[in-house]
C-alpha cells in the first residue's frame, strides 16, 4: 500500500533486482495476486523499470479476492509478460483462502480472457499451473485443451 513505510525500501529493493537482470537482457515479471491490479500498476509505475512487469495469474486474483481476473488483465495487459493457465473459486469467508480448482471450473470467464490477450497483438507466454488436485497431471492436459480451443492453431508450425 502507498501509505506503507517499507515501500520505498522495496521499491529501491525491486529497481536493484531489475538493473541486474536488466544488465543481463532478463525481464522480471510480479506475480500478481496479494494486491489489486490498481495497486501493482502504480508500484510498476513508480518502479519506472520497462524491463520489470506481470506474471499474471487470474487463479490468484481470485484466490486472495482481488478483483475479477479479467478486468485485472485488461488493466495490466500492456505490462503483461506471462500469464498462468489456473483457475481458483474465491472464499466465502473474508480472510481465508479460496480453492484452487481445474481450468475451467472457477471463477476465470477463459473466453474472454483469451479475448483480452488476443486483443493485445503480441504474443504472450502461458504456464499451465496446477498445485492442487488428485489429478494434476489430467488438469493439466485439461487446461491445454481449453487453451487449444481458445486459440486455434497455437504452435502450429
Amino acid at each position: 500500500e502507498k501509505d506503507d513505510p517499507e515501500r520505498p525500501k522495496m521499491l529501491d529493493r525491486l529497481r536493484a533486482v531489475a538493473d541486474a537482470f536488466e544488465d543481463r537482457g532478463v525481464a522480471v515479471g510480479l506475480e500478481t495476486g496479494q494486491e489489486s491490479a490498481t495497486t501493482l500498476l502504480e508500484v510498476l509505475g513508480e518502479l519506472d523499470r520497462p524491463s520489470v512487469g506481470v506474471n499474471f495469474d487470474p487463479a490468484n486474483m481470485a484466490l486472495y479476492g482481488m478483483g475479477d481476473p479479467v478486468e485485472a488483465l485488461r488493466l495490466l495487459l500492456d505490462r503483461v509478460v506471462q500469464v498462468h493457465i489456473k483457475d481458483a473459486r474465491p472464499t466465502r469467508a473474508p480472510g481465508e483462502w479460496g480453492t484452487e480448482v481445474p481450468v475451467g471450473e472457477g471463477v476465470v470467464d477463459w473466453k474472454a480472457f483469451f479475448n483480452v490477450l488476443r486483443s493485445h497483438g503480441r504474443g504472450i507466454d502461458m504456464l499451465i499451473e496446477r498445485e492442487a488436485g488428485d489429478d494434476r497431471v489430467g488438469d493439466a492436459i485439461t487446461a491445454r485443451e481449453l487453451v487449444e480451443r481458445h486459440l486455434p492453431g497455437l504452435g502450429d508450425g
